[in-house]
């Protein structure tokens, strides 16, 4: 069999990118004046080091960039190359064994601005994150020393502590690896079964590269005044709880509760005034601050006829409100501090009971605590079926990190069908443009605290309550955020060394944020105590967690990859079967029956050639590297990871892909996944691709014929350019990557099918079945084709559908197959709607997309492996120039059937679809959307 792989090259015009105040990766206190101190800013940093003559290394000075990190400054200085080419990451000994210093000038006259009055005004050194252990000095004057990478630095800067009239005052960053951090950076730093493996170490957790990942700037606030540090909006519903969506104009409203946070030079009076963009009048309080840090909260109202609802993409529209927040000092010549935020209106509930019951509701209305039927979600009384992924830094390297990339990614994910994103708790709490921009696209955030294991869990410190406090209060604003939960597979159990993620981690989130649901971990049993049984909004009663109870909430299945001796996997040939055709459930659905909540599941995979080849020598531009193979043991009491002795670069580059290949495309040989060169390693990288996406094809199709109300595929993106578990490749815009992550041919059917509200498939037998996870209802059609290798097509199945509202709700049918074999053909299913009927509430009526067609879905019958295609030619013609929108045109013809056609290029952006069918004769038109 010839396999049907088409490679198309586009090129687009570069990208550049600057430092420019207010590109920020979060929001800065709001104060009189603000200075900042970064690289691109007016400011040059350098980074010197000290030496070590025992690993022969002498001192360096080299150009800094902040933010940044040491590695990126190293690579652009030439003293290394690129960290992820090759082996590069485990070459340490010049970021490792020696101290590294930042530094650069600052001038401040300090009569100018007042610093030596008799009542003073205030400058103060802010660090927005610093990673990892660093002392910060002044002139020679330690300031304090910053040992978490999720904390807000600030310090006074005092008249003694600065150079007379304009002298350069000297700042300096020194990181010290002998300050203990406890754990308190990215986990994934320094490795994970989808990250590089580095050989460094801290206590007891890996790491990499370190540096001043976010801005550092000066803050000056004059007497009288005060600066905002953090506006922490919170939206409450006013009505009862409501199990059927809320129409706008028709419901009980919202009440904003804002806690605004100030720090003042000295205890002042003023006015402290919120400014509302939904209603006219302002809310204004007279108010006394004391010196330092203080917090004051005000309400102001939000009634049904002055906003729209707040909806996830697909349910309806994401209005934003703008909410200012001023204050004002006494005194005419005090300068007014200003800042604001966007809030939406929405009410979020996490359900584990059956709230279709009327009974249940009344007595669950008291009651508090976790039910066991099962697990979902519903917004703004209406419920929904929870689709997306988990999301994992994009980078490790900072000074790579793009605020951009970050908002294409989230632009993928929803154009890929995804309405749910998880944050995982092994990462960071993410840049600012990420939050805003599932506000702006209606992406829902689960969002875990920065927890993990390898060295990584809690401690009830200070410096852990100062950043859960931190990270909660500057993200609250973000109406995507509906669930705050304390660790990534955690499980809590009181009387337990877990049970610090109920009386500690989330019992801070609690106190900072009670308009959110809180979940102990992910996955959980839910609470014992401490939450609204309806809604698991808190009830500042204490948080505790049951025994073990019915199972809700489920990590896996995975699979992994094993066959070669790699950093993960087993080094033995495992064998699995191929899911195809799949076994659909016959069981009830809806949400009156027992339930369940997927929050991870998924699939290795490696990156396409385009990603991948930039990091390998071209001599190792295969599977196996085209190397001797390392030897590799695992010992589960040194890492969750094998150990490995040997140069092998493909050993380095997370799980092999083998047994994923052979089941899918028959056994192979050792020597096939030897062989190198730039033809057979886009062979089996493409192989290795279709394998995790048939995978994740068959898994969800097998998930949504059961009764599944929450589909989080593990994950969404990779953090390298090499093998991982995402449906989006590495996403910074370096050599052979797309800015924000190319798609894999898995995220084309996510789009395609997969995560389609109404979609239709068919399994063993001829059992098909039509599901309806759109909260509204689907009158519709449904047809299935068979498209034979021959070039003819059958229709088996056309008929109307009236289907109720769902989530949940699914009709079985059967087509005849009992004549054909399966080798000789794939089926092919559409559904689209033929009517739209009012509703009466704010859901959007049903609608359609491509051409009017809302899933279309090719169904295999066999494996890849077994089918019975004929050797076909593709060609493709790209047009000469865009559309007026951007896009280009590209037309393919087949001379034979071919399946699994799959375009890529090196351009930013997308194809309109991706590993499809193509039946012989008439072209096929495809797009390509530019970023």
């Amino acid at each position: 069999m010839r396999l049907p792989s088409l490679y198309v090259l586009v090129t687009l015009v570069g990208l550049s990118w600057a430092c420019q105040p207010g590109d920020l990766l979060e929001v800065i206190p709001s104060a009189g004046t603000v200075d900042y101190l970064t690289g691109g800013c007016g400011h040059e940093w350098v980074a010197f080091s000290s030496g070590n003559s025992t690993a022969a290394l002498s001192p360096l000075a080299i150009k800094a960039q902040v933010p940044g990190d040491l590695l990126t400054d190293l690579q652009a200085a030439g003293h290394i190359g690129d960290p992820l080419y090759e082996l590069n990451f485990l070459k340490s000994a010049i970021w490792d064994q020696q101290t590294w210093t930042f530094t650069t000038n600052f001038t401040v006259d300090i009569r100018q601005v007042g610093l030596d009055a008799a009542t003073p005004n205030r400058l103060q050194l802010v660090f927005d994150g610093v990673k990892m252990g660093a002392i910060i000095r002044v002139n020679g004057k330690v300031l304090g020393t910053a040992t978490s990478q999720f904390i807000r630095y600030t310090y006074d800067l005092k008249p003694e502590d600065l150079r007379a009239g304009n002298g350069a005052n000297k700042l300096e960053v020194v990181f010290d690896r002998s300050i203990r951090v406890g754990g308190r950076f990215m986990a994934c730093s320094g490795g994970w079964d989808w990250a590089p493996y580095t050989n460094t170490m801290q206590e007891d957790a890996t790491t990499f590269s370190y540096g001043i990942w976010k801005h550092v700037y000066l803050i000056y606030t004059p007497q009288g005044s005060a600066s905002i540090t953090h506006v922490v909006p919170h939206v409450f519903f006013k009505g009862l709880y409501p199990t059927q969506a809320l129409v706008d104009g028709q419901h009980a409203g919202f009440t904003v509760k804002v806690k605004v946070f100030l720090s003042a030079p000295a205890a002042t009076n003023g006015t402290l005034a919120l400014l509302p963009s939904w209603r006219s009048a302002n809310i204004s309080r007279r108010i006394s601050i004391p010196a330092g840090g203080s917090n004051h909260t005000l309400e102001v109202q939000a009634d049904a006829t002055e906003i729209k609802l707040w909806w996830p993409i697909g349910m309806g529209e994401q209005p934003l409100y703008k909410l200012g927040v001023q204050f004002q000092g006494d005194g005419q010549t005090v300068p007014v501090t200003q800042t604001s935020r966007r809030i939406g209106f929405r009410y979020f509930a996490l359900v584990t009971g059956n709230d279709t019951d009327p009974a249940y509701v009344a007595r669950a209305s008291t009651e508090e605590g976790t039910e066991s039927m099962g697990m979902y979600f519903r917004i703004n009384g209406a419920a929904f079926w929870s689709k997306g992924a988990n999301v994992i830094p994009m980078e490790e390297l900072e000074g790579r990190m793009l605020g951009e990339a970050h908002r294409v990614m989230v632009r993928s994910a929803a154009h890929g069908g995804m309405n749910t994103l998880r944050v995982w708790g092994g990462g960071i709490f993410l840049p600012d443009e990420f939050y805003d921009a599932c506000d702006e696209l209606g992406l829902l955030v689960f969002h875990d605290m920065m927890y993990a294991q390898l060295g990584h869990a809690p401690e009830r410190t200070s410096v852990q309550d100062t950043e859960l406090r931190h990270q909660v209060r500057r993200l609250s604003s973000h109406p995507s955020i509906v669930i705050w939960d304390g660790c990534n597979e955690c499980t809590v159990t009181m009387g337990s060394p877990t049970e610090i993620y109920a009386t500690f981690v989330m019992t801070v989130v609690a106190e900072e944020d009670s308009s959110r649901s809180i979940w102990p971990s992910c996955p959980a049993f839910g609470w014992s105590t401490g939450v609204h049984k309806l809604d698991s909004l808190p009830n500042g009663n204490p948080l505790t967690t049951p025994g073990k109870s019915r199972t809700i909430e489920v990590h896996g299945y995975y699979q992994h990859g094993n066959g070669f001796p790699a950093m993960n996997g087993e080094i033995k040939m495992y064998p699995f079967k191929a899911n195809i055709p799949i076994k659909v459930s016959t069981e009830s659905t809806g949400l009156d029956h027992p339930n369940i909540f997927a929050s991870e599941f998924g699939a290795v995979v490696m990156s396409s050639f385009e990603s991948m080849a930039p990091t390998l020598a071209p001599e190792h531009w295969g599977l196996h590297g085209g190397q001797q193979s390392d030897t590799c043991e695992y010992d589960v009491h040194v890492v969750a990871h094998n150990q490995c002795q040997g140069s092998n670069v493909m050993a380095q580059r997370n799980y092999p892909c083998d047994n994923l290949i052979n089941a899918y495309f028959g056994d192979h040989p050792d020597s096939y996944f030897n062989m190198t060169g730039e033809a057979i390693f886009k062979q089996q990288l493409y192989q290795c691709m279709l394998s995790q996406a048939l995978i994740l094809k068959t898994d969800i199709e097998t998930r949504r014929s059961a009764n599944q109300f929450g589909c989080l595929v593990w994950q969404l993106n990779e953090i390298w350019p090499t093998g991982g578990w995402g449906s989006l490749e590495y996403g910074t815009p370096v050599k052979g990557q797309v800015l924000g992550g190319r798609w894999k041919p898995l995220h084309y059917l996510f789009r395609r099918s997969l995560f389609a509200d109404v979609m239709a498939t068919c399994g063993l037998d001829g059992q098909c079945y039509v599901k309806n996870d759109s909260p509204r209802p689907f009158w519709g059609m449904c047809s299935v084709t068979a498209l034979h290798f021959d070039g003819h097509q059958t229709g088996l199945f056309w008929l109307g559908f009236d289907l109720p509202q769902g989530p949940g709700v699914k009709q079985l049918f059967k087509v005849n197959v009992s004549n054909m074999n399966g080798a000789d053909y794939i089926l092919r299913s559409e559904c689209w709607p033929t009517e739209v009927r009012e509703q009466g509430h704010a859901i959007t009526a049903f609608g359609a997309s491509m051409e009017n067609v809302v899933s279309f879905n090719e169904i295999l019958m066999a494996r890849p492996a077994d089918l019975r295609l004929p050797a076909a030619k593709v060609s493709a013609t790209v047009a000469p120039s865009p559309n007026e929108d951007g896009s280009i045109d590209i037309l393919l013809t087949a001379d034979n059937t071919a399946l699994f056609v799959t375009l890529t290029t090196l351009a930013h952006g997308r194809f309109s679809d991706n590993a499809f069918a193509m039946p012989p004769g008439k072209g096929k038109a495809r797009g390509f959307t530019a970023l």
